[in-house]
């Protein structure tokens, strides 16, 4: 039998993974509480690129049956923050996140906080939309429609390229200019 949380190998019939330790009551998990939970299957459609690494971090948060947050890492979160949000249709959350970056001292500590709770955001993100297309009664397949609310925005690999190139310029131009400064400044000492 395979884990459908972390697709390791398991025994038939086993109740928990040993390697994820996500609980395996039924052939389809469940995320959320009775009344609002969804589905591996949505979370799949919904996801997009990547989706098993994705259900595997949302399984943490309802491991007791409840969803709680569970403190997790996220990489690309971390990394590229508020362009990661933008990538995975996250637009609220992209503008605080950009807003409260352009607060002195705060960057770092951001990306730390922001890395630890990026798949916690997404989860929630993920599951209030999944609601939202499950509430409008519809006869027809709700897969497409999951893929189109959520997914990636693949512009935004174009975007980041950009904006890692304008950065990586500015970079090189202010220390460069900032180099060239001190170097005046010794020479002028050492005449």
């Amino acid at each position: 039998m395979i884990c459908p949380f972390c697709k390791e190998t398991i025994l038939d019939g086993a109740i928990k993974c040993r390697h994820c330790g996500s609980m395996l009551s039924n052939a389809n998990p469940v995320f959320g509480t009775s009344s609002d939970s969804i589905t591996v299957d949505e979370i799949r459609e919904f996801a997009g690129a990547n989706p098993e690494y994705y259900i595997q971090q949302f399984s943490k948060f309802t491991r007791s049956g409840t969803e709680e947050f569970c403190p997790t890492w996220n990489w690309s979160c971390f990394g590229l923050t508020f362009l990661w949000m933008l990538y995975r249709k996250m637009y609220l959350q992209s503008l605080i996140t950009f807003v409260v970056f352009c607060i002195p001292g705060i960057n770092l500590l951001m990306h730390i906080v922001v890395g630890i709770v990026g798949n916690y955001l997404y989860y929630r993100h993920a599951r209030e939309k999944i609601l939202e297309i499950r509430a409008v009664p519809s006869p027809l397949d709700r897969n497409p429609v999951f893929q189109e609310a959520g997914g990636v925005n693949k512009w935004m690999i174009t975007v980041g390229a950009i904006f890692a190139i304008i950065m990586t310029i500015l970079f090189a131009v202010f220390f460069s200019t900032m180099i060239a400064l001190m170097g005046q400044h010794v020479t002028r000492i050492t005449i």
